[in-house]
């Protein structure tokens, strides 16, 4: 695969031109690359809930939305976050089933 269509796959993410985040689940090279916990994306992120005044919020840890998931390669399934993960494989069964 060329650098051109593997840019264009990631392209396909609503955030692309304002994220800046190192490891993308859309990357078909996420398995070179490095990062800790704060460069994951917002959907290979687990959620994390933090107090603040009393009030509790919850950070990370969506649902990747499906017009962005199915672009998704398989081999980095393991680095979305459960949610995702799960909803990824239902779309993958149901387009077995069609």
């Amino acid at each position: 695969m060329i650098e051109e269509e593997k840019c264009n796959n990631m392209k396909k993410c609503p955030h692309f031109n304002e994220c800046s985040q190192n490891l993308c689940p859309l990357d078909f090279d996420l398995h070179l690359r490095i990062g800790k916990c704060r460069d994951k994306c917002r959907w290979m992120r687990p959620p994390l809930k933090k107090k603040v005044h009393g009030k509790v919020f919850i950070c990370g840890g969506r649902v990747m939305p499906n017009g962005v998931l199915n672009y998704a390669p398989e081999s980095n399934l393991k680095w979305l976050n459960t949610p995702s993960r799960q909803e990824w494989l239902k779309i993958k069964k149901n387009e077995a089933k069609s």
